[in-house]
């Protein structure tokens, strides 16, 4: 069975008019005794407003081959565009959800409904419609922020944050979406488990899962509980043919919003990380350990003056939970710890020598990429002349969308030469150089040692996403 996690596009909503009033959508929906109603159309009718369509446009070019047309010049040359060919220009459409989340219109949605868009449109339940534009995104946690343009002195209706760390599993909650492009829909399930991570999204998951029915088209839209707070965005299904299959992912409102406070208070998305390199926890270490469960992160490597580092972590420690938490492993610490404002402290349960200690760690940004660790190769008689390359950083391998862990010599840019393109034979900024004729490269260093060998041949081993490719340059 080929099962796969497939990012759910699309939801929909109910209008909110510019007469509608700016405030909290929520609603209390617990009857005397402490019993739920029977019926979830306050919550529906108060959430609905502040949830939209979101329409993005692309244009994306292709090059078209020259010989396209003529079976005779095909059989030779192929339909690969080249020297010679059109350039055409065509319209993708990609439609999602958002979620409003101020009255000034500031609305949030998953950064893929709307990536390279060149016209981002909202759209109410009335079919009328505003323009939008990007604000900010965090391509790492699939978010992103943006602003619809809205007239002078107009207010929208707006969804408040819960606090999605106050779930537990069995809770109720409502996925609001347009599945398929139907129409809206308001699906009803519970919290199914929290925590959940390993899908391959990013290298920080933490997701909420549920069995609220979350099909293609409700990607960006609002997981709610009982009382109408927002505790989560509608981001990826776990499916086999495309559709619903009783388990979906949302995004936790927590994490939503401190990307959201990053943004509004300091104009940029801010990504924290700790500084500590390892592996997640096995049943084998565990035991050997006298730990109950595989659940945590042990840590093998300490960055100088990181986080870790000046909090006292040390090799041979594992976390195994974040304020009060507990963590599967690094892309659920990740996660856990990405909620978590720079400048403040987080709370780490850590396991050393047979004991539990609190380690308290003090979140800082992101180190900026050096001007250092980037070089313009030189020389002559190798494939790579006038590439760019930059040494593998935490800062590097976020713009790349790799692990921050990652390490390795990355391409940032290729030559301007028409030959030095045709040289790289597919070669792309962001490809990470893993060996060069049997060396294994690591370093700017191990690169260029391994370049100034004279070769007939070059057998070059390049990482594109979480995929290795082979292959060899003659003459």
């Amino acid at each position: 069975m080929n099962k796969k996690i497939v990012r759910a596009f699309f939801a929909s909503v109910v209008l909110a008019t510019a007469a509608a009033a700016a405030t909290p959508v929520q609603a209390d929906i617990r009857a005397a005794g402490g019993e739920l109603r029977s019926s979830f159309s306050d919550v529906v009718a108060r959430v609905s407003p502040a949830v939209v369509n979101i329409y993005a446009n692309k244009v994306v070019q292709s090059q078209v081959s020259p010989f396209a047309g003529d079976p005779f010049l095909q059989m030779f040359f192929g339909n690969q565009g080249g020297v010679g060919g059109q350039i055409r220009s065509r319209v993708e459409r990609s439609l999602g959800s958002g979620v409003i989340i101020q009255p000034d219109g500031l609305l949030v949605t998953n950064y893929h409904v709307i990536k390279d868009a060149n016209d981002i449109r909202v759209v109410f339940h009335d079919r009328t419609e505003k323009t939008a534009k990007l604000v900010n995104a965090d391509t790492n946690a699939d978010i992103a922020i943006l602003q619809v343009n809205l007239d002078a002195g107009e207010k929208l209706p707006f969804v408040e944050f819960g606090d999605s760390d106050s779930l537990e599993v069995g809770d109720v909650v409502l996925a609001m979406g347009n599945p398929y492009g139907v129409g809206q829909s308001v699906s009803m399930g519970i919290v199914s488990a929290l925590g959940r991570s390993n899908l391959g999204v990013s290298d920080s998951e933490n997701f909420i899962q549920t069995d609220a029915a979350i099909n293609p088209g409700n990607s960006g839209g609002a997981l709610v509980d009982s009382n109408g707070l927002l505790m989560g965005i509608n981001t990826a299904i776990y499916t086999k043919n495309g559709g619903y299959m009783g388990i979906g992912f949302a995004t936790p409102s927590n994490r939503v919003r401190t990307i959201v406070n990053s943004v509004l208070t300091t104009g940029e998305i801010q990504r924290v990380w700790l500084g500590a390199m390892g592996q997640d926890l096995t049943q084998d270490i565990a035991e050997k350990l006298g730990l109950k469960s595989p659940n945590g992160y042990l840590i093998n490597r300490v960055i100088d003056k990181s986080p870790a580092a000046d909090a006292g972590l040390m090799v041979g420690d594992i976390v195994l939970g974040v304020e009060g938490k507990e963590i599967t492993g690094l892309k659920t610490m990740n996660a856990r710890l990405a909620e978590i404002p720079i400048g403040q402290h987080a709370q780490l349960d850590v396991f050393r020598d047979g004991q539990h200690n609190i380690v308290s760690v003090t979140m800082k940004g992101l180190p900026p990429r050096r001007a250092e660790d980037q070089f313009v190769l030189g020389g002559a008689g190798h494939p790579f002349v006038g590439y760019t390359v930059e040494q593998l950083s935490p800062s590097l391998c976020n713009d790349l969308g790799l692990p921050i862990e990652e390490q390795g010599v990355a391409i940032v840019a290729l030559p301007n030469s028409l030959a030095g393109l045709l040289a790289a034979t597919g070669l792309q900024p962001g490809d990470i150089l893993v060996g060069i004729n049997r060396q294994e490269i690591k370093t700017i260093n191990d690169l260029r040692r391994a370049l100034e060998v004279k070769a007939r041949a070059w057998e070059i081993i390049y990482k594109r996403g979480t995929r290795l490719y082979r292959f060899t340059i003659t003459g």
